[in-house]
């Protein structure tokens, strides 16, 4: 650097010098020791400068910030499918957006000692129509399928080491018919794993008006089938899409011709085929059996020997003679 300064006051114009050149250097030529230190003094400035203006340039903004998901945290209360009273309480909920779509992963409280935990996977779909081929790299969501070989895929995914054993009864809440599995997980932890399809009719003259997608996983220590079977009959959808004819739902049913009307009685007893308790902790306890008793020896009864000889019809010797009682 010494030397290109060197050079440079040695080949330039002396009539071109900027003012703010000092003197001593263009005219009066000072020692040559002097010159180089202060030739040096103004390098080193200006490598300072340059380094500082360097630093000032590497400042990192939010805009540069990239992450490796394109999920995002939302509030709880901006779940798309809630629980009914009384269920686990929601921990966080993750959101993503698709340009198809609108998936998120409700994360229940976990307690039990299975691998994994519990969460609910809904997808909200427009009726736009996707290909299988297509995925996350295209930004559009697929629709979930429900055949055996995906549903048994995601319970080894979401469940693994658990043997699930999916229900061949017809269950139905109040979006429709849905499917399930039940098994049990590591120290006796009760496992359901639920899913449904939610979508009106298609036909010729009324096209498909999107798809909701629901999947429910949950294990609780001790919890029956029935228990965590309520909890898929008493979900919620908690939102829509504003989009013209997006209605996989369909219209709300009318109310039952029989309401209000005499020889129709409606009882305030629940049915007996549902359970009583949303609690997914509610403990199957099986029914007392009565320990069988252990079996007793038969008692024989032991007899004294008896003599085989007769009876004497006189008095022994060597015996005292007793006399018979008198009588009365």
């Amino acid at each position: 650097m010494l030397i290109f300064v060197n050079q440079w006051f040695r080949h330039v114009d002396r009539s071109k010098t900027p003012a703010c050149v000092p003197m001593s250097v263009s005219g009066l030529r000072p020692a040559l020791g002097q010159t180089r230190g202060r030739l040096a003094t103004l390098a080193a400035a200006a490598l300072l400068g340059a380094m500082a203006a360097g630093c000032g340039e590497q400042r990192l903004t939010d805009a540069e910030l990239s992450f490796a998901t394109r999920s995002i945290a939302v509030d709880p209360s901006r779940a798309l499918i809630v629980l009914p009273p009384g269920g686990p309480a929601v921990v966080n909920v993750t959101q993503r957006s698709y340009e198809n779509a609108v998936s998120q992963t409700v994360t229940l409280a976990t307690r039990g000692r299975t691998p994994g935990e519990n969460a609910i996977y809904a997808a909200f779909l427009t009726a736009a129509d996707v290909p299988d081929t297509n995925g996350v790299e295209g930004r559009l969501l697929s629709l979930p399928s429900i055949e055996d070989f995906a549903i048994a895929r995601e319970m080894e995914e979401r469940l693994p080491g658990v043997a699930m054993v999916p229900s061949a009864a017809y269950v139905q809440n109040r979006y429709g018919p849905f499917g399930y599995a039940f098994g049990r997980g590591p120290g006796g932890d009760g496992c359901l794993y639920a899913w449904q399809r939610v979508a009106s009719d298609d036909s010729l003259f009324r096209p498909r008006s999107g798809v909701i997608s629901v999947r429910l996983r949950i294990c609780a220590p001790g919890a029956s089938e029935a228990a965590l079977l309520r909890l898929a009959y008493g979900f919620s959808v908690n939102a829509s899409l504003r989009r013209a004819g997006w209605n996989p739902i369909g219209d709300a049913p009318s109310p039952s011709p029989d309401l209000g009307e005499a020889g129709a009685p409606i009882y305030p007893l629940p049915q007996a085929s549902m359970p009583q308790a949303f609690l997914p902790d509610a403990v199957e306890r099986p029914p007392r059996v009565a320990r069988p008793k252990r079996p007793q020896p038969a008692r024989t009864e032991v007899r004294d020997p008896v003599p085989d000889r007769p009876l004497p019809d006189r008095p022994l010797e060597g015996y005292p003679t007793v006399p018979p009682p008198l009588s009365p």
